[in-house]
């Protein structure tokens, strides 16, 4: 699964740096707005000063230290929702990704607009969250690529749609600042133009 997968090379990554004594802070911030291609409420998760928000549907209020996430076995969408901020937000400490949080509401428009056109003449099987505007296939096998939100990290099904992805060797985007930390870990194709 491509969750464990990030953990697991964030860990080999940051053996002996001394990060997994670090303190994750949860907090449900339901003020704030989500990626518009993901449903739920915000989730901010801070490491080191950074801060990541994405998008789940069982936010929450919680401090834990980096290493408990190493062996956590992520099987409820409130486990995976905590691996994959506590993956942005660490990804943002190390510097190896800028997008931790979703872009402000006046992009949203723009992000749609170039997202659609990105994807324009091309067929798109999507997990997780719709997309209007796009030319949709059916199954997997009939797309030109495969379009992941956030919302599919917190879904077992959509989680096997991606590693069917990846064997049936189909081009894969992952969008929005859910995907940030795993992508930056993971070398995955990243869409999220406008996050901050």
């Amino acid at each position: 699964m491509i969750l464990h997968d990030a953990v697991q090379k964030l860990r080999a990554l940051t053996s002996g740096m001394g990060t997994e004594d670090g303190d994750l802070t949860y907090a449900y911030r339901p003020e704030k707005h989500i990626c518009q291609f993901c449903h739920g409420s915000c989730l901010e998760v801070q490491f080191g000063g950074r801060v990541a928000e994405i998008s789940s549907t069982s936010p929450f209020s919680a401090k834990m230290r980096l290493e408990n996430l190493y062996d956590a076995p992520l099987k409820s969408p409130k486990t995976k929702a905590a691996a994959a901020g506590a993956l942005t937000a660490v990804t943002g400490f190390l510097m190896l990704t800028r997008k931790l949080c979703p872009c402000p509401t006046v992009n949203f428009e723009d992000c749609r607009e170039e997202l659609v056109q990105y994807l324009e003449g091309k067929t798109v099987y999507l997990i997780g969250g719709d997309i209007p505007k796009v030319k949709q296939a059916l199954f997997q096998e009939e797309a030109d690529i495969v379009v992941v939100t956030g919302d599919a990290l917190l879904d077992d099904n959509q989680l096997a749609e991606i590693d069917e992805a990846v064997s049936l060797n189909k081009e894969i985007l992952y969008i929005g600042p859910s995907w940030a930390g795993i992508s930056a870990l993971l070398g995955k194709k990243f869409w999220c133009p406008y996050g901050t």
